[in-house]
């Protein structure tokens, strides 16, 4: 590729525009300071690469200051023709906000061409110290370069891919799966060491349950115990139980006996014959006695009780219940509602007196209303406007002359004219007062009647209609009488519950006593009959009364043996299924712990192959390492350093140490590119930066720079160098102008060049002429006008014959 051509407009301290041709092999540009010949090579840079990172060293905000001051942006325009004859075009807007545009080379590209075509005048003075600097020493920008020169890149990429092989704790990230192994393993281990002691309990614990079932089944059953194989089939063998069916029929003989026992109790508690008799006369007695009480009192009683009931339509009482308990009910209704009836006619009375006195209010406002109708038409003849009308025309009178009518008032009375009128307007404002205070006293009084209507009509709604009045008074009347009633009548009622519930529990005994009597021999035999049903022996000349106890004490010495048997046969059940659930967890744990062994045999597997890739990677690096370190060795010694060395000697020919790049020590350690310098007779001196001179050491960086482009294949055949010559003497010069025609004429790379000044401009035009025919020089001159704008002028030389010399 080769530049063609550059314009600039407001870039850094380019004030306007500037077009100017670098299609030439060298470049020589001219200006003083401050003229703009760094931003010239600044914007070749932009063009290219779409930054400027010799600025951003100085300054990480750089991009803000791109633009020329006072002004909103800048622009780059650079011009690259292509081997094959395309055009390129980098076209760069900066503003203080970023750069817009595509450049013209990638970002490695980019990369390169900063690092190794481009030597900023700023850069110069440090480029030693640049190169050399990083927060890692193995990744400085010389390093990279080493690295790249000597094509380590394969086994850098190795080394750094093998890195974590070297460290069981640096696989965790990039190989999670080996340590989540190792862990897997142990953490296997472990539990089948837990699962081989919860077995040794299990084990035990099967043991024993068989043992204690067993034993509990020979009392049970022991033809079961006897011809029981497997324990596992208990359960099934065992679930018909015969002590729940005899449990269950001595719970119906119980039952039975306990109905004989208390139908024999209520019988033998009955009296003989001659009590019977009494009891039946008790009974006969009473019985008269609550029929006489009935036919003398007793109507009387339902009667009022069913008249006060028949005030109430959905008050159901039942002539079956007492007569104090309907008594109650029905006087509890009664208060409720002789409550309301009495709430509502007082509401009643209210409303009557409050409508009675609104009415007279209203007649006493209307009565007012009327008279105030009356002043107001006496007052209908003020007219306030005349008597304020007259007040103004007063202050026009000066005399008893009347300014209307123009005659002298005296003749009319003798009080003076203004007195006069002075009296009528007071006469007149005092009427006008007069009829505004009897209208603001009419409209509150009529607001005053409308509010009493209000409320007349509101208290109208609770007086009652005088039908509905009489029929509450006649009903709270009725309720207070039946009241009344009700309450005097309590002893009565009372008596007739007593007497009723007298003569039903004499009827009762003596229907109880009779019924005894023909029940006990009926209960002898069903006694008899029950005893033989459950195998109780009977006894001579025994009562019913003992056989009765000796079968319930029978049926309870039966029941605590078949209740002690049942539970046996539940504990035996219990202990079974214990047992069954322990022999499955047994199992279940030996088929886990046989999973996990296996499981652990194949991660153990893994982990021993996983082992040996580790081991070979190890060795893999460390035979890297050994042979990237003879490589390097090899490198230093014959061919970076040699280049480095030409380069040095024949621009600074009498300094006596030469800088170098130090020799690795070891073989498999990190490249770090380290400096030094050796002396022309022999031996090694420090860092060149203590070594040598400031001019030397500008010497030393620049024909690093050149060294290490040199040093790589060709990727970009430019050099931009700004100002690198300033610290030489007359003898450098001589030699750099001659390096630079190699550089062009041999190694065919494009050189842009500025120098700031002139006498050395004009060497530098003279030495570096063309030499052949094609051959072209461009020379730009940067300057400012007398307003301050950035002037720009260039021209191509070309090569013209040595017309002395052709003579």
């Amino acid at each position: 590729m080769r530049l063609k051509s550059l314009y600039m407009k407001d870039f850094r301290s380019v004030d306007g525009e500037a077009l100017v041709s670098l299609d030439a092999p060298i470049v020589l540009i001219h200006g003083p300071n401050g003229a703009g010949k760094t931003s010239l090579l600044s914007a070749i840079e932009m063009g290219l690469t779409g930054a400027v990172p010799s600025l951003s060293r100085a300054e990480p905000d750089y991009l803000a200051y791109l633009p020329h001051k006072d002004r909103p942006f800048g622009q780059v325009r650079v011009d690259v023709e292509t081997a094959s004859g395309e055009r390129i075009i980098g076209d760069m807007r900066v503003t203080a906000d970023g750069v817009v545009g595509t450049p013209i080379l990638s970002p490695l590209q980019g990369s390169f061409f900063s690092e190794r075509c481009y030597l900023a005048q700023s850069t110069l003075g440090r480029l030693l110290e640049i190169y050399q600097h990083s927060d890692k020493k193995t990744d400085s920008p010389l390093t990279r370069f080493v690295k790249e020169l000597l094509g380590l890149d394969r086994m850098e990429a190795i080394i750094a891919g093998l890195h974590s092989a070297g460290n069981i704790s640096r696989l965790r990230i990039p190989v999670p799966s080996y340590d989540e192994t190792r862990a897997a393993i142990a953490a296997k281990e472990k539990a089948i060491a837990e699962l081989e002691k919860r077995e040794i309990v299990l084990k035990t614990s099967v043991e024993t349950l068989e043992g204690e079932v067993r034993e509990i089944l020979k009392r049970v059953d022991p033809e079961l115990a006897a011809t029981l194989g497997d324990i596992l089939e208990l359960p099934t063998r065992l679930q018909s139980s015969v002590e729940e069916s005899g449990l269950m029929a001595l719970e119906r003989s119980r039952r039975e006996v306990a109905v004989l026992e208390e139908t024999w109790n209520r019988a033998t508690n009955a009296s003989g014959a001659g009590e019977r008799l009494l009891l039946e006369s008790v009974a006969d007695e009473a019985g008269k006695t609550f029929d006489d009480w009935i036919r003398t009192r007793g109507q009387d009683v339902e009667a009022l009780l069913q008249q006060a009931g028949g005030l109430f339509a959905d008050l159901a009482v039942s002539s079956e219940s007492g007569f104090v308990s309907r008594r109650v009910s029905i006087t509890s209704r009664v208060r409720v509602d002789i409550a309301r009836i009495e709430g509502v006619l007082n509401s009643h009375e209210e409303a009557v007196r409050v409508k009675a006195e609104t009415g007279r209010e209203i007649v006493e406002a209307r009565t007012r209303m009327a008279r105030l109708d009356e002043q107001l038409n006496d007052a209908t003849d003020t007219n306030e406007v005349l008597a304020r009308t007259l007040f103004e025309l007063s202050t026009h009178i000066h005399d008893d002359h009347c300014p209307i009518c123009d005659r002298n008032f005296n003749e009319v009375s003798a009080t003076p004219l203004n007195a006069y009128v002075a009296s009528k307007v007071s006469t007149m404002l005092e009427h006008a007062g007069r009829l505004r205070s009897i209208s603001s006293d009419k409209t509150n009084t009529n607001a005053a009647i409308a509010q009493l209507e209000r409320r007349l009509s509101e208290v109208g709604t609770n007086v009652l209609p005088d039908e509905e009045l009489t029929g509450l008074k006649m009903r709270l009347a009725d309720l207070t009488d039946f009241e009344l009633q009700l309450n005097a009548g309590t002893a009565d009622m009372q008596k007739g519950d007593d007497l009723r519930s007298a003569a039903t529990d004499s009827a009762k005994n003596a229907t109880a006593v009779q019924i005894a009597d023909q029940s006990m021999e009926v209960l002898r035999r069903d006694t008899i009959a029950l005893a033989h049903r459950i195998a109780v022996p009977l006894e001579s000349h025994e009562s019913t009364g003992e056989l009765l106890r000796r079968m319930r004490s029978s049926i309870d010495h039966r029941e605590g043996v078949l209740n002690e048997r049942l539970g046996e046969r539940r504990t035996v059940l219990n202990k079974a299924a214990s047992l069954s659930t322990a022999i499955e967890s047994l199992s279940a744990l030996r088929n886990e712990r046989k999973q996990l062994m296996t499981d652990v045999t194949k991660l153990r597997g893994k982990r021993s192959e996983a082992d040996g890739i580790i081991d070979a990677a190890k060795d893999l690096v460390r035979k890297t390492r050994e042979a990237r370190g003879k490589v390097v060795r090899k490198v230093f010694n014959d061919e970076l350093n040699a280049l480095w060395r030409d380069l040095f000697v024949r621009l600074a020919p009498e300094e006596p140490f030469i800088p170098a790049f130090a020799i690795p020590d070891g073989a498999t350690g990190d490249i770090e590119a380290i400096l030094e310098t050796h002396h022309r007779r022999g031996g090694k001196g420090g860092n060149p930066r203590a070594m040598l001179s400031a001019g030397n050491l500008n010497t030393a960086a620049l024909t690093l720079f050149l060294a290490l482009h040199l040093s790589v294949e060709t990727q970009l055949p430019w050099l931009v160098i700004d100002d690198p010559v300033q610290s030489m003497d007359e003898v450098h010069i001589a030699q750099f102008a001659a390096l630079i025609r190699t550089l062009s004429k041999q190694m065919n790379r494009q050189i842009v060049l500025a120098v700031h000044e002139r006498s050395l401009f004009d060497y530098l035009c003279l030495e570096l002429s063309p030499a052949f025919p094609g051959d072209r020089l461009n020379v730009i001159e940067l300057g400012r006008n007398t307003t301050g704008q950035t002037t720009c002028r260039w021209d191509a030389k070309l090569y013209e014959n040595d017309r002395a010399i052709a003579a």
